[in-house]
Protein backbone atom coordinates (compact mmCIF):
# COMPACT_ATOMS: atom_id res chain seq x y z
CA UNK A 1 0.00 0.00 0.00
CA UNK A 2 3.14 2.52 -0.28
CA UNK A 3 2.13 3.99 -3.34
CA UNK A 4 -1.24 4.68 -2.44
CA UNK A 5 -0.56 5.94 1.56
CA UNK A 6 2.26 8.34 -0.76
CA UNK A 7 -0.69 9.44 -2.99
CA UNK A 8 -3.07 9.98 -0.29
CA UNK A 9 -0.83 11.51 2.65
CA UNK A 10 1.86 13.44 0.94
CA UNK A 11 3.96 11.25 3.02
CA UNK A 12 7.56 10.69 1.86
CA UNK A 13 8.64 7.64 -0.33
CA UNK A 14 10.91 5.07 -1.09
CA UNK A 15 12.17 4.75 -4.83
CA UNK A 16 12.77 1.24 -4.45
CA UNK A 17 8.94 0.59 -3.01
CA UNK A 18 7.26 -1.86 -5.25
CA UNK A 19 3.72 -0.90 -5.98
CA UNK A 20 1.50 -3.74 -4.45
CA UNK A 21 -1.56 -2.79 -3.17
CA UNK A 22 -3.64 -4.99 -0.76
CA UNK A 23 -6.42 -6.09 -3.82
CA UNK A 24 -7.55 -5.16 -7.55
CA UNK A 25 -9.38 -1.77 -6.70
CA UNK A 26 -10.21 -2.32 -3.70
CA UNK A 27 -8.11 -0.07 -1.92
CA UNK A 28 -9.16 3.24 -0.46
CA UNK A 29 -9.63 6.08 -3.37
CA UNK A 30 -9.59 10.09 -2.33
CA UNK A 31 -12.44 11.61 -4.24
CA UNK A 32 -12.34 15.58 -3.99
CA UNK A 33 -15.77 17.73 -3.27
CA UNK A 34 -18.83 17.31 -5.74
CA UNK A 35 -18.14 17.84 -9.57
CA UNK A 36 -18.74 21.25 -10.50
CA UNK A 37 -21.69 21.58 -12.92
CA UNK A 38 -20.57 22.96 -16.66
CA UNK A 39 -22.23 26.62 -17.11
CA UNK A 40 -21.57 27.89 -20.06
CA UNK A 41 -21.16 31.97 -20.41
CA UNK A 42 -23.05 33.55 -23.63
CA UNK A 43 -21.74 33.00 -26.53
CA UNK A 44 -19.87 30.14 -24.88
CA UNK A 45 -20.73 26.15 -26.51
CA UNK A 46 -20.57 23.18 -24.09
CA UNK A 47 -17.18 21.09 -24.25
CA UNK A 48 -15.32 24.13 -26.49
CA UNK A 49 -13.00 27.02 -24.99
CA UNK A 50 -14.45 30.04 -24.43
CA UNK A 51 -14.22 31.83 -27.75
CA UNK A 52 -11.28 33.83 -28.05
CA UNK A 53 -9.24 31.55 -25.73
CA UNK A 54 -5.86 30.81 -26.19
CA UNK A 55 -4.33 27.46 -26.68
CA UNK A 56 -2.48 25.11 -24.60
CA UNK A 57 1.45 25.15 -25.51
CA UNK A 58 3.61 23.49 -26.43
CA UNK A 59 0.83 22.00 -28.99
CA UNK A 60 3.11 18.91 -29.62
CA UNK A 61 4.41 16.75 -26.68
CA UNK A 62 6.30 13.60 -25.67
CA UNK A 63 3.72 10.93 -23.98
CA UNK A 64 5.59 9.83 -21.22
CA UNK A 65 2.77 8.04 -19.18
CA UNK A 66 -1.12 7.39 -19.62
CA UNK A 67 -3.74 5.61 -17.78
CA UNK A 68 -7.17 5.38 -19.48
CA UNK A 69 -11.00 3.20 -18.05
CA UNK A 70 -11.49 2.40 -14.70
CA UNK A 71 -11.96 -0.91 -12.30
CA UNK A 72 -14.52 -0.24 -10.16
CA UNK A 73 -15.49 3.14 -10.30
CA UNK A 74 -15.58 6.34 -12.34
CA UNK A 75 -13.87 6.19 -15.85
CA UNK A 76 -10.80 8.76 -15.71
CA UNK A 77 -8.02 9.43 -18.07
CA UNK A 78 -4.68 11.39 -17.49
CA UNK A 79 -1.80 11.39 -20.04
CA UNK A 80 2.04 12.69 -18.40
CA UNK A 81 4.24 14.62 -20.58
CA UNK A 82 8.02 14.89 -20.53
CA UNK A 83 7.94 18.40 -20.21
CA UNK A 84 5.70 17.83 -16.83
CA UNK A 85 2.50 18.59 -17.96
CA UNK A 86 -0.38 16.32 -16.78
CA UNK A 87 -4.06 16.78 -18.50
CA UNK A 88 -6.38 14.64 -17.03
CA UNK A 89 -10.42 14.41 -16.99
CA UNK A 90 -13.22 11.96 -16.47
CA UNK A 91 -13.88 10.20 -20.08
CA UNK A 92 -17.39 10.85 -19.43
CA UNK A 93 -17.08 14.48 -20.05
CA UNK A 94 -17.30 15.27 -16.19
CA UNK A 95 -14.91 17.90 -14.69
CA UNK A 96 -12.57 17.15 -12.45
CA UNK A 97 -12.54 18.57 -9.02
CA UNK A 98 -11.80 22.24 -8.57
CA UNK A 99 -12.08 22.69 -11.98
CA UNK A 100 -12.92 25.74 -14.16
CA UNK A 101 -16.13 25.75 -15.72
CA UNK A 102 -16.06 28.59 -17.74
CA UNK A 103 -15.40 27.13 -21.66
CA UNK A 104 -14.48 24.21 -20.07
CA UNK A 105 -13.75 21.51 -22.22
CA UNK A 106 -13.77 18.37 -19.86
CA UNK A 107 -9.95 18.48 -19.34
CA UNK A 108 -7.60 20.46 -17.29
CA UNK A 109 -3.81 20.63 -16.90
CA UNK A 110 -0.99 21.36 -14.68
CA UNK A 111 2.58 21.12 -14.68
CA UNK A 112 4.71 18.37 -12.03
CA UNK A 113 7.95 18.75 -10.79
CA UNK A 114 10.58 16.15 -12.80
CA UNK A 115 10.90 14.25 -9.58
CA UNK A 116 7.18 13.61 -9.67
CA UNK A 117 7.24 12.53 -12.92
CA UNK A 118 10.24 9.80 -12.62
CA UNK A 119 8.25 8.76 -9.45
CA UNK A 120 4.90 7.97 -11.61
CA UNK A 121 7.14 6.16 -14.05
CA UNK A 122 9.07 4.34 -11.91
CA UNK A 123 6.21 2.77 -10.08
CA UNK A 124 4.41 1.70 -12.89
CA UNK A 125 7.42 0.15 -14.47
CA UNK A 126 8.70 -1.52 -11.66
CA UNK A 127 5.26 -4.00 -11.61
CA UNK A 128 7.27 -5.77 -13.83
CA UNK A 129 4.29 -5.60 -16.51
CA UNK A 130 5.94 -3.25 -18.96
CA UNK A 131 8.16 -5.27 -20.56
CA UNK A 132 6.59 -5.85 -23.42
CA UNK A 133 3.01 -4.98 -24.73
CA UNK A 134 0.50 -7.11 -22.76
CA UNK A 135 -3.16 -8.00 -23.03
CA UNK A 136 -4.85 -9.25 -19.66
CA UNK A 137 -8.26 -10.19 -19.00
CA UNK A 138 -10.69 -8.81 -15.67
CA UNK A 139 -13.20 -11.34 -14.59
CA UNK A 140 -15.55 -7.89 -14.17
CA UNK A 141 -16.65 -5.16 -15.19
CA UNK A 142 -13.94 -2.51 -16.37
CA UNK A 143 -11.30 -1.59 -18.49
CA UNK A 144 -7.81 -0.05 -18.21
CA UNK A 145 -5.62 1.07 -20.83
CA UNK A 146 -2.16 2.30 -19.36
CA UNK A 147 1.19 3.25 -21.01
CA UNK A 148 4.46 4.20 -20.07
CA UNK A 149 7.35 4.94 -21.73
CA UNK A 150 9.97 2.09 -20.96
CA UNK A 151 13.63 3.19 -22.94
CA UNK A 152 12.44 4.27 -26.06
CA UNK A 153 9.58 2.72 -26.20
CA UNK A 154 5.89 3.38 -25.26
CA UNK A 155 4.89 0.11 -23.72
CA UNK A 156 1.03 -0.84 -23.34
CA UNK A 157 -0.84 -3.12 -21.01
CA UNK A 158 -4.55 -3.59 -21.64
CA UNK A 159 -7.09 -4.99 -18.74
CA UNK A 160 -10.85 -5.71 -19.43
CA UNK A 161 -13.29 -8.12 -20.03
CA UNK A 162 -13.42 -10.27 -22.74
CA UNK A 163 -16.31 -8.86 -24.89
CA UNK A 164 -15.28 -6.03 -24.79
CA UNK A 165 -13.93 -5.35 -28.67
CA UNK A 166 -10.78 -3.08 -27.38
CA UNK A 167 -8.98 -6.05 -26.29
CA UNK A 168 -6.63 -7.61 -28.46
CA UNK A 169 -6.87 -11.03 -29.92
CA UNK A 170 -5.43 -13.80 -27.38
CA UNK A 171 -5.28 -12.40 -23.95
CA UNK A 172 -4.33 -13.86 -21.12
CA UNK A 173 -6.34 -14.16 -17.78
CA UNK A 174 -4.73 -11.88 -15.23
CA UNK A 175 -2.96 -13.57 -12.13
CA UNK A 176 -3.73 -12.36 -8.86
CA UNK A 177 -0.47 -10.76 -8.54
CA UNK A 178 -0.73 -8.77 -11.74
CA UNK A 179 -4.42 -7.70 -11.24
CA UNK A 180 -3.23 -6.73 -7.78
CA UNK A 181 -0.37 -4.18 -9.23
CA UNK A 182 -2.79 -2.87 -11.89
CA UNK A 183 -5.58 -1.97 -9.47
CA UNK A 184 -2.66 -0.17 -7.65
CA UNK A 185 -1.78 1.51 -10.67
CA UNK A 186 -5.26 3.01 -11.50
CA UNK A 187 -5.44 3.94 -7.34
CA UNK A 188 -2.23 6.22 -8.24
CA UNK A 189 -2.83 7.25 -11.24
CA UNK A 190 -6.63 8.03 -11.39
CA UNK A 191 -6.90 10.83 -9.08
CA UNK A 192 -4.40 13.95 -9.90
CA UNK A 193 -6.37 16.46 -7.33
CA UNK A 194 -5.29 13.83 -4.38
CA UNK A 195 -1.14 14.04 -5.43
CA UNK A 196 0.50 16.00 -2.50
CA UNK A 197 1.09 20.07 -3.16
CA UNK A 198 4.72 19.20 -3.22
CA UNK A 199 4.47 16.97 -6.86
CA UNK A 200 3.46 20.27 -8.64
CA UNK A 201 5.37 23.43 -10.26
CA UNK A 202 1.69 25.15 -10.90
CA UNK A 203 -0.22 25.63 -7.71
CA UNK A 204 -3.93 25.04 -9.31
CA UNK A 205 -5.09 23.39 -12.90
CA UNK A 206 -6.43 25.43 -15.51
CA UNK A 207 -8.05 24.23 -17.85
CA UNK A 208 -7.06 22.62 -21.13
CA UNK A 209 -7.67 24.44 -24.48
CA UNK A 210 -6.89 22.02 -27.78
CA UNK A 211 -5.94 23.68 -30.83
CA UNK A 212 -7.56 20.72 -32.76
CA UNK A 213 -10.56 18.35 -32.62
CA UNK A 214 -11.48 15.69 -34.07
CA UNK A 215 -15.10 14.72 -35.10
CA UNK A 216 -16.29 11.38 -35.73
CA UNK A 217 -19.83 10.20 -37.35
CA UNK A 218 -21.61 7.37 -36.59
CA UNK A 219 -24.59 5.34 -37.24
CA UNK A 220 -26.38 4.06 -34.18
CA UNK A 221 -29.62 1.79 -33.92
CA UNK A 222 -31.93 2.20 -30.87
CA UNK A 223 -30.27 5.80 -29.41
CA UNK A 224 -26.83 4.36 -29.41
CA UNK A 225 -27.60 0.78 -27.77
CA UNK A 226 -28.09 -1.15 -30.64
CA UNK A 227 -24.75 -1.79 -33.57
CA UNK A 228 -22.30 0.95 -35.12
CA UNK A 229 -23.37 0.94 -39.00
CA UNK A 230 -20.74 2.35 -41.46
CA UNK A 231 -21.53 6.01 -42.65
CA UNK A 232 -22.32 6.82 -46.36
CA UNK A 233 -23.95 8.74 -48.89
CA UNK A 234 -27.16 8.00 -46.98
CA UNK A 235 -26.11 9.23 -43.45
CA UNK A 236 -24.08 12.29 -45.07
CA UNK A 237 -27.61 13.35 -46.43
CA UNK A 238 -28.83 13.78 -42.60
CA UNK A 239 -26.43 16.30 -42.17
CA UNK A 240 -26.95 20.14 -43.36
CA UNK A 241 -25.67 21.07 -46.20
CA UNK A 242 -23.49 23.61 -44.52
CA UNK A 243 -22.25 21.40 -41.69
CA UNK A 244 -21.01 18.93 -44.02
CA UNK A 245 -19.08 21.05 -46.19
CA UNK A 246 -17.09 21.90 -42.55
CA UNK A 247 -16.40 18.49 -42.00
CA UNK A 248 -15.49 18.01 -45.75
CA UNK A 249 -12.89 20.54 -45.65
CA UNK A 250 -11.42 18.83 -42.43
CA UNK A 251 -8.54 16.47 -42.34
CA UNK A 252 -9.19 13.14 -42.83
CA UNK A 253 -8.48 10.67 -40.14
CA UNK A 254 -9.76 7.99 -41.14
CA UNK A 255 -13.47 6.58 -42.08
CA UNK A 256 -15.81 9.21 -41.34
CA UNK A 257 -13.91 11.00 -38.54
CA UNK A 258 -12.11 14.35 -39.69
CA UNK A 259 -9.87 16.41 -37.86
CA UNK A 260 -10.80 20.12 -37.40
CA UNK A 261 -9.22 23.39 -35.66
CA UNK A 262 -11.22 24.66 -33.02
CA UNK A 263 -12.99 27.62 -34.95
CA UNK A 264 -14.05 24.97 -37.48
CA UNK A 265 -15.52 22.88 -35.22
CA UNK A 266 -17.60 26.01 -33.34
CA UNK A 267 -18.39 26.78 -37.14
CA UNK A 268 -19.36 23.03 -37.23
CA UNK A 269 -21.74 23.56 -34.36
CA UNK A 270 -23.48 26.36 -35.00
CA UNK A 271 -24.33 24.99 -38.33
CA UNK A 272 -26.27 22.36 -36.45
CA UNK A 273 -27.68 24.99 -33.99
CA UNK A 274 -28.69 27.11 -37.35
CA UNK A 275 -30.33 24.19 -38.19
CA UNK A 276 -32.72 23.43 -35.58
CA UNK A 277 -30.67 21.05 -33.83
CA UNK A 278 -29.45 21.06 -30.21
CA UNK A 279 -26.74 19.44 -28.71
CA UNK A 280 -26.77 16.22 -26.54
CA UNK A 281 -28.05 17.10 -23.30
CA UNK A 282 -26.19 17.45 -20.49
CA UNK A 283 -28.01 17.17 -17.28
CA UNK A 284 -24.87 16.11 -15.08
CA UNK A 285 -22.61 18.69 -15.66
CA UNK A 286 -20.33 17.17 -18.61
CA UNK A 287 -18.41 19.10 -21.15
CA UNK A 288 -19.60 17.10 -24.25
CA UNK A 289 -20.11 17.95 -27.07
CA UNK A 290 -22.61 16.10 -29.39
CA UNK A 291 -25.22 15.93 -31.31
CA UNK A 292 -27.68 13.47 -32.68
CA UNK A 293 -29.49 12.77 -36.07
CA UNK A 294 -32.51 11.38 -36.25
CA UNK A 295 -33.61 9.52 -39.85
CA UNK A 296 -37.32 11.14 -40.38
CA UNK A 297 -38.50 8.00 -41.95
CA UNK A 298 -36.84 5.47 -39.75
CA UNK A 299 -37.11 5.40 -35.98
CA UNK A 300 -34.48 4.22 -34.15
CA UNK A 301 -32.30 4.94 -37.00
CA UNK A 302 -29.93 7.91 -36.21
CA UNK A 303 -26.52 9.68 -36.79
CA UNK A 304 -24.63 10.39 -33.77
CA UNK A 305 -21.71 13.26 -34.39
CA UNK A 306 -19.12 13.42 -31.67
CA UNK A 307 -16.62 16.00 -31.29
CA UNK A 308 -12.97 15.02 -29.14
CA UNK A 309 -10.52 17.11 -27.85
CA UNK A 310 -6.71 16.25 -29.35
CA UNK A 311 -4.29 15.70 -27.28
CA UNK A 312 -0.77 16.94 -27.55
CA UNK A 313 0.86 13.17 -28.26
CA UNK A 314 -1.69 13.40 -31.50
CA UNK A 315 -4.37 11.19 -29.79
CA UNK A 316 -8.05 12.34 -29.74
CA UNK A 317 -10.40 11.94 -26.63
CA UNK A 318 -13.70 9.77 -27.85
CA UNK A 319 -16.27 10.85 -25.58
CA UNK A 320 -19.10 8.61 -26.15
CA UNK A 321 -20.31 5.22 -26.98
CA UNK A 322 -19.57 2.99 -30.33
Amino acid sequence: MAAVWIVTTGGPFDRGQQLVPGGAGTGPRVTGPPVPTVAPIAGDIVGLPSLGATPSTPEHGRLVLSLEGGVGGPWTAVWVYADGRVIWGDVGGYLPSGAPTEGATGFVEQKLTPAWIEFLQTQVISTGLFDDDLALLLDRTGFLSIRVRNGDRLVWVTWAVQLDLRVPMNPQPATPEQASALGGIHALLSDPASWPASAWEDEDPTTFVPSTYQVWLRVFLDQGDGPSLPVGAREWALLPTAAADILRQGTPVRRATYELTTDDVRALADALNEAGLEPWPSPGGEAILRYTLEHPEEPGYSLWVFVGPVLPHGGAIFLGPG
